[in-house]
């Protein structure tokens, strides 16, 4: 999409570093090196570097065997477990594209995501087969469903395509068969966006740009093939995938997927597989910290987290309680993970520095690139070919608005200081503009977290009888009962007068999608129900002078 910028450190260009530059030569050159070191480490089972690639190998000539070709889809509906790393391994290995499916889709959602896709091979288990009633007989390219954990085509007869089970699959790759030539420039990939403001998107993304984002993961965050790796976010998500278990094939260091978080049991996880290194995503890190403190809070093997952008009054907290260094850091599906805020040289609240392969502008609303220090649009470019989003799949015209003008446009709001380091402000489209001001949620919903009982919050905009906006504060917290009126002076004494919430709503629990991202659009459609708390009819309003 973009010409390579020559000035690039070298390393990226060496093909070799990453097995000839695919996921399947990358995991091949591992198991030759150390064949008996674990690889993966699941509740089921664990399989060492050389039994992943003869298990990856497996399925790959078995989904050759099915008929399928090179470049065709197919799409794994699991939840986290063994079967999932050796269908996506054994997908790349077979030249076939890789489709992580969200396994909260059901009906319409997963129809678009099949449909889309064109998968031609369903990887999914019998607790998830209720999500296809009413879909499978529209599905015209869908071949093939493999079943894990049955080889009982029952649950199916009559309405699914061909139905067989993932040992017959495994056994029928074992016959000899000829796989396909990969490339690193082919399309490893189609990642699926989370839709928190509309319909999914697909992302197609070739093996080098994954290879690429494994590397950058293990430079930045200090890892090496001794760490062990854990993750327990679903691997339908970059993060536990790229970020986590790729980053251990880079390195060949092992990894732990754990079936799924548990804020009761994560420490107790992490001790037992002597665990040096987890990512923290969506609200793992006050989840933890609302745990009662314990004395063995210390008491684990864990060096650092990697997290997406923290406040202060979580990240600080959290690193001088269970003594594990946060690396924060900025990215998204279609451009991988593009900053990290430096081990040795971190500025608490930034994102950090771009990558040697990144180059980053803020640019105005006019396309120019902004001042220091003034909030615009962070736009991306990267300074090699094909380690980027090649395409949003079967949309043109979405892919020529986020690319124009050879910038990747986020729809991020950020700016950079006079050192080079990035500091997120705000998604555009949950930006609020209130008496004339623009406010970031995201500064907003860092002061209500810092309310005692307040787990989680989001800032959304609702409208307002004087034009604009007015802002809607929802808090996620398990008290029964929250002071609301010392929650808004709590907020009044922290924030400039046009950024203190006006209504204030209070949830047990925020609506998520299942990658943890607030799904603000569902808060802001809700709107303001009967028990909204509102400060000005309590005669309360924020004090302007500080």
């Amino acid at each position: 999409m973009f010409s390579p910028d020559t000035n690039v450190d070298p390393t990226t260009r060496n093909l070799a570093d990453f097995g000839g530059g695919t996921l399947g030569g990358l995991l091949a050159r591992r198991a030759a090196a150390n064949p008996d070191k674990p690889a993966l480490v699941t509740a089921a089972r664990t399989l060492t570097y050389g039994e992943l690639d003869s298990v990856a190998t497996e399925v790959a000539r078995g989904l050759i065997s099915l008929g399928l070709r090179k470049g065709e889809a197919v799409a794994i509906f699991l939840r986290n477990r063994l079967e999932w790393m050796t269908s996506w391994l054994g997908t790349a290995r077979g030249g076939l594209v890789t489709v992580p499916v969200n396994t909260a889709y059901k009906g319409a959602f997963l129809e678009h995501a099949l449909t889309l896709t064109k998968a031609r091979v369903l990887v999914t288990e019998p607790t998830l087969l209720p999500a296809l009633a009413g879909v499978i007989g529209r599905l015209p390219d869908l071949g093939h469903i493999v079943l894990v954990d049955s080889d009982d085509a029952d649950p199916l007869s009559g309405v699914a395509p061909d139905v067989l089970g993932y040992n017959d699959l495994v056994a029928r790759g074992q016959a000899a068969a000829t796989l396909p030539k990969v490339t690193p420039y082919d399309v490893a990939q189609i990642g699926l966006t989370s839709g928190t403001t509309g319909r999914s998107k697909g992302v197609v993304l070739p093996h080098l740009m994954m290879l690429v984002a494994a590397r950058e993961n293990a430079t930045n965050l200090g890892t090496t093939n001794r760490d062990v790796i854990y993750t327990c976010t679903p691997l339908f998500h970059g993060a536990a995938q790229l970020n986590m278990s790729l980053q251990a094939l880079y390195l060949g260091a092992s990894v732990v997927v754990g079936e799924r978080f548990s804020a009761s049991g994560f420490w107790d996880e992490v001790r037992a597989h002597g665990v040096t290194l987890f990512n923290a995503v969506g609200s793992i890190l006050p989840m933890l910290l609302a745990q009662p403190p314990s004395e063995r809070d210390r008491d684990h093997r864990v060096r650092r987290a990697f997290a997406a952008p923290a406040p202060p009054n979580i990240l600080l907290p959290f690193e001088d309680r269970f003594g594990v260094h946060l690396v924060e850091g900025y990215g998204m599906t279609e451009i991988k993970n593009v900053t990290y805020n430096p081990v040795a040289a971190r500025k608490v609240g930034s994102v950090g520095k771009p990558t040697e392969t990144t180059v980053l502008q803020v640019q105005d609303e006019h396309g120019n690139e902004a001042p220091i220090g003034q909030i615009g649009e962070i736009c991306y470019r990267p300074r090699q070919a094909n380690i980027m989003f090649l395409e949003y799949l079967g949309d043109p015209a979405a892919t020529r608005e986020a690319t124009r003008d050879l910038w990747f446009h986020t729809g991020d709001l950020g700016y950079v200081d006079e050192d080079g380091y990035y500091y997120f402000v705000d998604r555009t489209k949950d930006a609020l503009r209130r008496r004339g001001e623009n406010v970031s949620s995201y500064e907003v919903e860092s002061v209500l977290a810092a309310y005692p009982g307040v787990l989680e919050a989001a800032a959304v905009a609702t409208p307002s009888e004087l034009g604009e906006d007015d802002i809607l504060a929802v808090v996620e917290t398990p008290e029964a009962a929250l002071d609301l009126e010392a929650l808004f002076r709590h907020c009044d004494a922290q924030l400039p007068h046009f950024m203190v919430p006006r209504y204030y709503r209070v949830v047990p629990t925020l609506p998520r999608t299942p990658t943890g991202k607030i799904q603000k659009a569902v808060l802001r459609e809700e709107g303001r129900p009967d028990g909204v708390w509102d400060a000005e009819a309590a005669g309360l309003r924020p004090t302007r002078l500080r």
